[in-house]
């Protein structure tokens, strides 16, 4: 005979309508132990602490927490496990306790009377409601354990027995109680949580633990737990379009009701199975999906679970490596114009960064329809997660930020950016921050192709960081004796940057990046301790160069670092002979250790020293560290994620594609590539007289001119972040906002298709003409001795090299193409795309004038469609000058 199916729906149904959770935390700790759905209650220490919430139907509930009068204990507080908020659980790795307080504020335990905390709660609505509590101890102490709870509500005992656990690291392994109780309207509940000693018995303490409270909603004992991929992972692995749902399930459950769809209040009936597991496929990265368990018994009542969520992961853009390449940005979210320079910190206008930044919420991207300088009249950080900044869509030579410093929040994408902070701060922002961009407790955020220079205490920054990257970015000419607050006069401190990485959990990844003509912190390696006090932190440097260090080159510590393949090359004011110095200084429990492979350190002669013991790397101890592990390791700690090269490629290859060079490189950022390439320098230290290392941006000529140039109203129509001329050519409306559709299903967005391919070198060629580039610049790393080669085949071009010279004939239509080269010389090669705009004779173009006047005649400045500044307008090649589109025919 068949069972009857019976869903709770009723009682369910009910109860979510008041649903309400509480996390209980310490003050001040809110953003690192706060569980996401919850209501968040502080507790400090005092005799009893007041809170009100609102549940889902609007009713305004007031709960009062205080000791358990006629036994021991006269006051509450809370405690964490910092280890457990940050590495396990939020809601079972802090909670609050009774204690005994006494007139100086100091606080102490019972262990031979009961302790307890009551709650009093006013506003329920009349009625059945459940209530279910965690209890999990937060202090390392594990014998000889804790007393059992027994829960009293209004005066009658309701549940006895509950078992306290100790540093449970999931709910599903922690002490809980659950309880039904009846509320009467008008008349607050009183709720008693009280340990329970056994005669003869000793316990660490009497105190109870209660880490949260979960109104009206099913037992967990009767739920699926631990799903993975685990809840709000937006960075699950589902590479292949598919993911394994599993779970644990149910106490009594005979059979899993799988419940999915994409979106919470839609979710369908996929599947009954009686595994803990089940397969679901087509899934896209550009849905967050949501699912959940109801466990069936064996009576046939199902009980409905908890609502998962997770979105599959994708690279935040082609060439993205490392642990941080998985960062979502802004994909799917709006689009934020930047139209205007100005900064006002304390009244952002609609326009600018700082409002991009600050004032509108939200995932998006922002793009930039202006070029010039910013100058920050004060500090920029991103609160937000999932935002791209994308600094190759502005016009002319691109952006600059000066004055003050700029950081990125977790999923964050932030592209071809540049700070070169100098001395233009405000006298107050002179003395408050110094650095130049950073990722400070940032995870899953990746930082590509950024430019900075002129900083004065580092110019990057990821202390405190889990999973990230620094790719691709240039560090230069930190300033280095130059009034830094902190110190004396006359102290160097022109730092590159001090890195963070895998602090709590993940990698921190720094990767082709060029670091030339800073004293020090080349890198300074920050892993930071953990909770309780043990060496944190994971690093993965590899084919990085490093060029005119001053007296510190690599040094500092962390739990685990793969330091490979990087090159270093002395220069004129290079003091310092290791690479890497692992500073062990006896700060923290554990270990710091590091795998040292295929690092080459370039002497000014040209020698080369390969990696080698006490002469390129070595580990120093200092405070009292005792060694008893091995500091140097013969095999890598983890995998890269990315394609590594050989120190003497990577020499090559950075100096060809490094820092902010979309829209196009500045006279500062190609100055310092070829110094570093030919090993010499431009300027010296007006303070100090060191070579290379100045103390002022004025010792290197100042800001250098940066022409303001304006995108007109007519290149973007409908505001999407696309111009009309990308839209016509690859079928999109002009005049609708599609920025986030996806027809070609590869999972980035309309409008990152359209970031991706303005992040590759780009040219604009007249329909049915030829044009000639120059390759040098592009591969900079190498000598016009290179010889060049191209993959290409698309009907209707002609694609030639001639040495250096590229030749590109294109038919007459609107078009793009990509075009790949390869460069060789020496056994090395590097490999770029460059993206061809074909301009055909249905441009879109209304005014079309061939006046040598409205060009160039009057010295006006001119630029192609991308935006980027050329001397020349050359017959058939479409510009635009003051604000208009012009053709010279």
């Amino acid at each position: 005979m068949k069972k009857a199916t019976t869903l709770l729906i009723a009682a369910t149904c009910a109860l979510t309508v008041n649903a309400q959770k509480i996390d209980f935390n310490l003050p001040g700790k809110e953003s690192q132990s706060l569980e996401e759905g919850f209501a968040n209650w502080a507790v400090g220490r005092a005799t009893a602490s007041e809170s009100s919430f609102t549940d889902d139907n609007g009713n305004n509930i007031t709960i009062k927490v205080e000791s358990v009068a006629g036994i021991a204990g006269n006051a509450v507080f809370c405690n964490w496990w910092k280890d457990g908020v940050t590495r396990h659980s939020r809601l079972v790795g802090d909670g609050i306790y009774p204690i005994i307080l006494d007139s100086n504020n100091n606080y102490t335990w019972s262990g031979t009377e009961p302790m307890g905390v009551q709650f009093t709660i006013s506003g329920l609505p009349a009625g059945e409601h459940t209530l279910c509590a965690y209890h999990n101890n937060t202090d390392g102490v594990t014998t000889p354990g804790y007393p059992t709870i027994k829960v009293v509500v209004d005066g009658v005992t309701a549940l006895t027995g509950v078992e306290q656990t100790i540093r449970a690291t999931k709910e599903s392994d922690a002490g809980m109680s659950y309880i039904r109780f009846t509320a009467k309207e008008g008349t607050p509940v009183t709720v008693q949580y009280i340990s329970e000693l056994t005669d003869g018995k000793t316990y660490i303490n009497s105190a109870v633990a209660i880490n949260a409270l979960i109104f009206d909603r099913p037992n967990p004992k009767t739920q699926a737990m631990n799903p993975a991929p685990a809840h709000r992972d937006y960075h699950a692995d589902c590479d292949n379009g598919s993911a394994r749902l599993s779970w644990t399930g149910g106490s009594a459950a005979v059979k899993h009701h799988v419940m999915f769809g994409t979106s919470p209040d839609m979710m369908d009936e996929i599947a009954v199975t009686a595994e803990s597991a089940y397969t679901v496929s087509n899934l896209t990265n550009l849905s967050e999906y949501f699912w959940r368990i109801d466990e069936e018994v064996a009576d046939g009542t199902v009980y409905e679970g908890e609502t998962w969520s997770f979105r599959p992961r994708h690279l935040a853009f082609p060439g993205a490596e490392g642990y941080g390449r998985y960062a979502i940005g802004g994909r799917g979210g709006a689009v934020y114009h930047v139209t205007s320079l100005d900064d006002d910190p304390d009244n952002p206008l609609p326009g600018t960064f700082r409002y991009g930044i600050t004032k509108v919420s939200g995932p998006r991207t922002i793009v930039f329809d202006v070029s010039g300088y910013i100058e920050l009249k004060g500090r920029l950080i991103c609160s937000d997660k999932y935002v791209t900044i994308a600094g190759q869509t502005a016009p002319g030579k691109g952006i600059i930020l000066r004055g003050a410093p700029f950081g990125m929040n977790s999923d964050g994408i932030t592209r071809f950016m540049r700070i070169h902070r100098g001395y233009a701060a405000t006298e107050a922002e002179q003395n408050k921050g110094l650095d130049g961009f950073g990722i400070a407790g940032g995870d899953h955020a990746i930082m590509d192709h950024c430019s900075i220079a002129w900083t004065t205490d580092e110019g990057f920054s990821s202390r405190g960081a889990k999973s990230i990257t620094l790719q691709r970015t240039m560090i230069s000419e930190a300033l280095n004796s130059a009034d830094h607050p902190n110190y004396s006069p006359g102290t160097c401190h022109g730092y590159a940057a001090t890195i963070g990485g895998g602090q709590g959990s993940g990698v921190g990844s720094f990767h082709h990046n060029l670091l030339a003509h800073c004293e020090g912190r080349n890198w300074s390696i920050s892993g930071g301790l953990t909770g309780s006090g043990a060496y944190d932190g994971a690093h993965d440097i590899f084919n990085n160069v490093v060029y005119n260090w001053g007296g510190r080159a690599t040094d500092g510590g962390s739990h685990e670092i793969n330091f490979v393949n990087n090159y270093y090359r002395k220069g004129a004011a290079t003091t310092q002979n290791f690479l890497m110095r692992l500073q062990l200084e006896g700060t923290g429990t554990g270990t710091q250790s590091a795998y040292v492979s295929g690092n080459i350190r370039e002497e000014i002669n040209g020698t080369l020293t390969q990696d080698k013991l006490n002469t390129t790397y070595r580990y120093e101890t200092s405070g009292g560290q005792t060694v008893t592990w091995e500091p140097f390791v013969s095999q890598p700690f983890f995998e890269s994620y990315a394609k590594i090269e050989t120190a003497e490629a990577a020499l090559r290859n950075v100096l060809s594609d490094v820092g902010a060079n979309m829209p196009a490189l500045t006279e500062h950022d190609s100055r310092i590539i070829r110094e570093t390439r030919d090993k010499t320098y431009t300027y010296t230290g007006s303070r100090t007289g060191k070579k290379g290392l100045i103390d002022h941006e004025e010792d290197a000529g100042g800001y250098e001119a940066l022409d303001v140039v304006t995108y007109p109203e007519s290149y973007d129509t409908d505001r999407d972040g696309m111009p009309d001329w990308w839209e016509r050519i690859h079928g999109l409306d002009p005049n609708t906002a599609d920025n986030n559709s996806d027809s070609d299903g590869d999972g980035y967005t309309a409008l990152e298709d359209y970031l991706n391919w303005m992040a590759t070198p780009h040219y604009e060629i007249k329909g049915g003409s030829t044009q000639s580039i120059d390759l040098l610049p592009l591969f900079a790393g190498y000598s016009n001795q290179a010889v060049f080669s191209t993959a290409f085949g698309k009907e209707g071009y002609s694609v030639v090299t001639d040495g250096n010279i590229l030749k590109v004939s294109v038919p007459d239509a609107d078009a793009v193409a990509t075009i790949s080269v390869i460069c060789e010389e020496g056994g090395y090669s590097f490999s770029r795309d460059i993206n061809i705009r074909v301009t055909g004779t249905e441009t879109g173009i209304e005014a079309v004038n061939n006046d040598a006047s409205a060009t160039n005649g009057q010295r006006q400045p001119i630029y192609n469609t991308a935006g980027q500044r050329i001397s020349q307008l050359q017959s058939g090649q479409i510009a635009i000058s003051k604000g208009r589109k012009v053709i010279k025919k």
